[in-house]
């Protein structure tokens, strides 16, 4: 069984920033004399940092959790009847700004 997790751009970086400000605040927590009310209004912060995070991401289905199928994942190939001819436009065949051809003039 296969499980596919589908995150949206915005939502890594939101962790990222999330970790960062984290180990800032760590860092000032203990390398630093704060007061009590300094380390709880820090924590607090980094509380609503994540709970806000949390709540955006559900609110906009930002991650997904899907179960894959046991085969190799494969993107679906639009199919076309054998018996209908392949079309290319004629703008497929020309070189832009050259004025020359791809194919041989007889053709």
């Amino acid at each position: 069984m296969q499980v596919r997790v589908r995150i949206h751009r915005w939502v890594v970086w939101w962790f990222y920033v999330g970790v960062v400000c984290g180990v800032v605040a760590l860092i000032n927590i203990l390398g630093r004399d704060l007061s009590r009310t300094q380390e709880r209004i820090i924590l607090l912060i980094g509380v609503v940092h994540w709970v806000l995070g949390g709540l955006v991401c559900y609110a906009l289905d930002a991650v997904r959790i899907e179960e894959g199928s046991s085969g190799r994942l494969k993107r679906e190939e639009p199919t076309r009847p054998r018996d209908a001819p392949e079309w290319h436009p004629a703008s497929d065949f020309i070189l832009p700004g050259t004025r020359k051809r791809v194919l041989p003039p007889g053709l």
